[in-house]
């Protein structure tokens, strides 16, 4: 009977986490170099000629090419020394392999009445962990967040000590812009899953990068392996209100990915935070519950606006975000490390 029961646990680890189908609307106006990918919609770009020097490129070269835009070395030399460390470890561009779910890395979820607080005071969510920053934008324009920056480490997923049920317990990692006090979120990071199952008899794991505009789900870049311990460097940012991009490097692997993508139907980005989080994902219908993902750190943690005015975690206008269980228990919180880092922990029912 036990054998019969690991079999069957087994079967239902080849399909988990749930993975979805759904398409994404085209793009238009493709540059000679863009190329398609297996979501409809979505593309990325060829790679470069051989030679080609991301740190001496023109803008427009950078653009053309895929690379994400430069920060000023002048008025922001430590988010430019971090875009060089990553364009020095771009040198494997990845050909997306996608896949569309049905989980989502929404906007924060907030305990009703609540909003926003004061510049550098505590807020709570019931999904999200980490640092916000509010530029009180309500219409995409000049004074738009116009990309968004992190490094950090994949942690190990684990589920709750005392917990073994036969579930996944999920934990996504990711930068982004809106989702506090909007109803959409450009980002980009990864996921990092725990099973257990039969009193540990059986464990498993799954991580992936990915992107997402919400309201569509996230889409898992396949082709770009993670592994716990790697270091990830993600930006994300607009071209316009309906435009998207994602550039994810691995530094323990020297490969990075392009993807290009638009907002869902009916969805026009705002520009009015930007983000770093850990979050416990929707999956299923309902927040999932959280892994056990012990801590996280961020580095290199930026922000521009469209007249290249950039943010930190540490800037006026943010404030760190606690997560709360359904019952109202902190979960998960951020601790700043200076002004540009921050040192994700779990706690409490994500532990025990």
């Amino acid at each position: 009977m036990k054998q019969r029961m690991i079999s069957l646990v087994s079967a239902l680890l080849i399909t988990a986490p749930l993975a979805g189908i759904a398409q994404q609307p085209q793009l238009q106006q493709l540059k000679p170099n863009e190329l398609a990918t297996n979501v409809a919609g979505v593309t990325t770009i060829a790679a470069p000629p051989a030679g080609f020097d991301p740190l001496s490129a023109s803008d427009q070269d950078l653009e053309f090419y895929g690379f994400p835009p430069k920060p000023d070395q002048v008025a922001a030399p430590k988010a430019f020394a971090s875009w060089q460390k990553a364009m020095k470890a771009s040198k494997n561009r990845i050909t997306p392999v996608l896949e569309v779910t049905k989980n989502f890395a929404g906007p924060a979820k907030l305990k009703a009445g609540s909003a926003a607080p004061a510049s550098g005071n505590a807020a709570s969510s019931y999904n999200w962990s980490g640092y916000v920053n509010l530029n009180g934008v309500t219409k995409y324009g000049s004074s738009s967040f116009y990309y968004i920056i992190g490094d950090y480490v994949v942690p190990v997923a684990r589920q709750a000590y005392s917990k073994c049920d036969g579930t996944w317990d999920y934990s996504v990692t990711w930068v982004g812009i809106d989702g506090w006090g909007s109803g959409d979120v450009l980002q980009a990071g990864n996921e990092a899953d725990a099973y257990c199952a039969l009193g540990g008899a059986i464990k498993s794991t799954y991580y992936s990068a990915w992107y997402e505009w919400y309201p569509y789900g996230w889409t898992r870049i396949s082709s770009l392996p993670i592994v716990p311990g790697d270091d990830l460097f993600v930006e994300v940012w607009s071209t316009s209100s309906t435009a998207g991009h994602a550039y994810l490097v691995n530094y323990n692997t020297d490969q990075y990915v392009i993807i290009n993508f638009s907002a869902p139907p009916g969805t026009q980005l705002v520009g009015n935070s930007a983000e770093w989080i850990v979050e416990r994902p929707g999956v299923g219908g309902g927040l999932a519950t959280l892994a056990n993902y012990i801590s996280d750190y961020f580095s290199d943690a930026y922000a521009y606006n469209f007249g290249y005015s950039a943010v930190d975690p540490g800037s006026a206008g943010s404030f760190p975000v606690t997560m709360l269980d359904n019952n109202g228990y902190a979960i998960s919180y951020p601790t700043p490390l200076g002004v540009n880092a921050i040192w994700m922990q779990d706690e409490g029912s994500a532990r025990y």
